[in-house]
């Protein structure tokens, strides 16, 4: 990706040059201001500027969406997680023993 937007930027600064040398050329021949019929392609930069910004702006909803989604769902798988089902894991990752767990467990029920 910042490979596409040095290149990109590196583009449209190389087209802006050569608009500007021949708007150079064109207004030498016309006998107009150095600077051409007008802006040329440097209306581009402000045009690429503004796109990447609603680019990045939707981006980011996008991103926060997911996000707001993702933490809803971590939310509720908690909430269905009972204390039996805690202590079942703990006992398959060996952090209890079986007596212990037998115990627990009855504490529980």
């Amino acid at each position: 990706m910042r490979k596409v937007l040095i290149i990109l930027i590196l583009l449209v600064g190389f087209v802006s040059f050569l608009d500007y040398a021949t708007a150079w050329e064109r207004s030498y021949h016309w006998n107009w201001e150095p600077w051409g019929f007008g802006a040329g392609t440097f209306f581009l930069i402000p045009l690429f500027l503004m796109i990447a910004c609603w680019i990045a702006v939707i981006i980011g909803i996008v991103y926060f969406v997911k996000w707001i989604i993702a933490t809803g769902k971590r939310h509720e798988t908690k909430a269905e997680e009972t204390a039996l089902d805690i202590l079942k894991k703990r006992y398959a990752k060996g952090e209890i023993t079986k007596e212990e767990f037998e115990r627990i467990k009855q504490d529980i029920q």
